[in-house]
């Protein structure tokens, strides 16, 4: 840690607070102004001593846990760089002292601000789709899937991957709980009935272009479901064992989000709760007292789920209007030019959609109960580094999961030992990582915290193929104290870092 420290400091303790009179008496060109970093601990914030001048580390908050984190509050609160928002529940809500920890009760959705769709998914136009198998066209074997609608943008970057095992990714956006449903019960997708609003399978070219396409009369039966959450999270009985398996994929984060023109910056779990719980506590909650300009999901998704989880709010219990897929939360939320309805405009996405859009949305920092600062995924609201998913300051995340029946330990369909052989495997091919990284997700060699439960408490976590300094160089162009460049182990001189992974030296 110390050495993490030093290398991260940017700047001198006494250059920073110059205009301190207790800084200033410390100073004087007679004696240094410390020999040990216990000389400087007074300054607060966890400085050191380095060539005889307090420097400060740049650690944030000022009371921030500092060593080797083990309690879910040791990892909230550990001390980091990262942007430290604030939110204070006592100004904006009324929570002070000893009511900080309560909260309005949560309030039934009044009629017309429920979930119920406000708009279309993919226009019918009264055109003809090809058939999603079709030996004349090269798709004489498919792999039929179905699940969040988080899916298709990694998906497509895993078109080329799928479709060299000989089979054809045919993919039908439903929801995370029925991507869990389909193998744990009848494993059946249907075309929809044709309208605005139909929501038809379509297939993966090579390029990870997607064309809509017909399952036929009799539907197709579902080789592999996907989840951007635990199945048990669904349904409390579906256990995956020896009937059912469970494949876990890269990380994704969920967030809260607002449009680009939005003053706000962040939130806390509370003030989440009072808005989506209640509907705004009867406009206490600005500026976020319109529940029409609540962008949800419903209760079935991954999203809203995690989401609520984190939040305290029953899934099918939100505030809102459900705009029926991921895509459809960012293209209404973008298109908000108001000022003041950017202003109380809120919604929920996953971090991959955020990514791919920050011209016109930006997240909010999530403070959750307990936490002093408001953290977003990613380190500032700059980059890409997930740096806060990654050390556990950031709580809203969790792993894709992809369900396959299984015979003897092995998926029953042919189809689903391709796909879960190719994408879930234990050292990522640069391929697959490329994947999963450009398609804003976090492999798990880059991680350093695990959970095993729907944001169930965190914990320490080594993989046993390392790749964050690849990660960090690949989303920020830069990495971070100790990613030495290498083409062999025979470049990596530190003994802590011994493994040349991916062109850098890693722990292991």
């Amino acid at each position: 840690m110390m050495t993490i420290r030093r290398a991260l400091a940017a700047v001198t303790f006494a250059a920073s607070v110059s205009s301190s009179a207790g800084c200033t008496a410390l100073l004087n060109n007679d004696a240094a102004q410390c020999q040990t970093d216990s000389d400087c601990a007074q300054f607060g914030s966890h400085p050191y001593c380095e060539n005889n001048v307090c420097v400060s580390s740049g650690l944030a908050p000022a009371d921030c846990f500092y060593g080797s984190p083990s309690t879910p509050q040791d990892f909230m609160s550990q001390c980091s760089l990262a942007a430290c928002l604030p939110f204070d529940n006592c100004s904006r809500m009324g929570l002070c002292g000893s009511a900080a920890d309560a909260g309005p009760g949560l309030v039934e959705p009044m009629v017309g601000d429920a979930s119920t769709s406000s708009a279309p998914m993919v226009a019918d136009g009264g055109v003809t789709l090809p058939s999603c198998m079709d030996a004349t066209n090269g798709r004489s074997q498919v792999i039929y899937m179905t699940g969040s609608s988080n899916f298709p943008p990694l998906l497509a970057k895993l078109a080329p991957l799928v479709l060299a095992t000989g089979y054809t990714p045919v993919y039908q956006v439903t929801s995370s709980c029925t991507g869990v449903s389909a193998v744990f019960g009848p494993a059946m997708i249907v075309d929809p009935a044709p309208g605005p609003s139909a929501k038809y399978a379509a297939f993966f070219a090579q390029d990870g272009s997607s064309t809509p396409c017909t399952l036929g009369p009799e539907g197709a039966n579902v080789d592999v479901g996907e989840s951007d959450i635990f199945s048990t999270t669904c349904n409390s009985s579906d256990v995956a064992g020896s009937t059912v398996g469970e494949y876990l994929g890269p990380i994704q984060a969920m967030a809260f989000v607002v449009p680009g023109k939005s003053q706000q910056q962040a939130i806390s779990a509370e003030a989440a709760r009072a808005v989506f719980g209640t509907g705004g506590d009867d406009g206490k909650i600005t500026p976020w007292v319109s529940p029409s300009l609540y962008f949800i999901r419903n209760g079935n998704t991954g999203t809203q789920q995690m989401i609520g989880k984190a939040i305290g709010v029953p899934p099918n219990a939100f505030w809102g209007i459900d705009r029926g897929s991921a895509a459809n939360v960012d293209a209404l939320m973008r298109i908000i030019s108001d000022p003041s309805s950017a202003e109380a405009a809120i919604g929920i996405i996953s971090a991959d959609y955020y990514d791919s859009d920050r011209a016109n949305l930006k997240a909010l920092g999530f403070k959750a109960t307990g936490q002093e600062c408001a953290y977003l995924p990613d380190s500032d609201a700059f980059k890409k580094d997930k740096q806060n998913v990654r050390d556990g300051h950031y709580p809203i995340w969790g792993p894709l999961h992809f369900f396959a029946a299984l015979a003897n330990g092995v998926p029953v369909s042919p189809a689903a030992q391709a796909f879960v052989s190719t994408v879930s495997v234990p050292n990522l091919p640069k391929p697959l990582l490329d994947a999963f990284i450009g398609s804003s997700l976090v492999p798990t060699c880059a991680m350093s915290v695990q959970r095993s439960s729907e944001l169930g408490p965190v914990s320490q976590y080594a993989a046993p193929y390392q790749c964050g300094c690849y990660f960090e160089a690949s989303v920020n162009g830069e990495t971070s104290a100790g990613c030495t460049a290498c083409v062999t182990s025979n470049d990596c001189a530190d003994p802590a870092r011994p493994a040349c992974n991916l062109g850098y030296c890693e722990v292991q």
